[in-house]
């Protein structure tokens, strides 16, 4: 009896010891390396460090954006909220710029000449995958919310301007995945010229036609459903499996040209309306 419970009490440790260091091996292996960065006071904007940021009306942000893009010559800027704590006592070995950072075609839509950030591609290479710290000299802020923001579209009176240095993409109007329904197609609120099968019923993704061009000399022209399905605005499993939104957003920063069969170009703005 004695032996059976000395066996029982030991297999107990063991199996404890098992989870336990497996339970280290796990969290260790959700450890973060940690980037430092220097705050930049043209590139870096946070109500953290910048007094009445957030009782600052539109207009006011809007000439506030103005006034760092002069500095900056970029297309936006990293905003950052702290997590309310200031470390202090850390010794890193490098401090690096973020402006400098992430303002290289790593994190740049994809094409020759955009500079426009891929907001995707920030979150899955810095911000969520890496332990972040801004330097203000011997005291350390750890952001709980790290964003970047665009300038674009800038409000100038009643107009807005978009950023006009952008990449092309072309795609084939099938008439099978995009097409132009017969006899137009009208939600409550707008005219639609092409939709795509994908659409959910509450939220409608659709291209309005601008102009028709001809004789350009596209390098491809692209399968709009391979395009959108293997992105990552496209979820199979999910019962809403577009997020159209998010793609309408993504296709704003390219100018879009629907190649059909006449080879006749139509240049076309990407929209979503929402249905009631």
């Amino acid at each position: 009896m004695l032996i059976n419970i000395l066996n029982y009490l030991i297999m107990k440790k063991s199996v404890f010891l098992i989870i336990f260091f497996f339970s280290i091996t796990i969290l260790r292996g959700q450890e973060k390396d940690t980037l430092f960065f220097n705050l930049d006071k043209y590139y870096t904007i946070s109500p953290t460090i910048i007094s009445n940021l957030i009782n600052k009306n539109y207009l006011e942000i809007i000439e506030l954006q103005k006034k760092l893009m002069s500095h900056t010559n970029t297309n936006g800027y990293i905003y950052f909220i702290g997590d309310g704590f200031l470390t202090k006592g850390l010794k890193p070995k490098k401090v690096q710029s973020i402006k400098d950072y992430v303002e290289n075609r790593k994190f740049y839509l994809d094409g020759k000449y955009n500079k426009i950030v891929d907001e995707g591609k920030l979150r899955d290479s810095l911000t969520d995958k890496y332990k972040i710290f801004f330097v203000s000299g011997d005291e350390f802020i750890s952001p709980r919310v790290l964003e970047y923001h665009s300038y674009y579209p800038l409000r100038e009176g009643d107009k807005d301007i978009d950023n006009t240095i952008k990449d092309t993409l072309y795609f084939k109007l099938d008439n099978d995945y995009v097409y132009k329904p017969e006899d137009g197609y009208k939600s409550k609120y707008i005219s639609i010229d092409y939709l795509i099968r994908d659409n959910s019923k509450d939220e409608v993704f659709f291209f309005k036609e601008l102009e028709k061009v001809k004789a350009l000399k596209p390098r491809e022209v692209l399968s709009l459903k391979d395009f959108i399905r293997s992105s990552r605005f496209y979820d199979e499993n999910k019962s809403h499996k577009l997020k159209e939104m998010y793609l309408m957003k993504f296709m704003n920063d390219y100018v879009i040209y629907l190649v059909n069969n006449k080879k006749e170009y139509l240049k076309v703005e990407p929209s979503v309306v929402i249905e009631d």
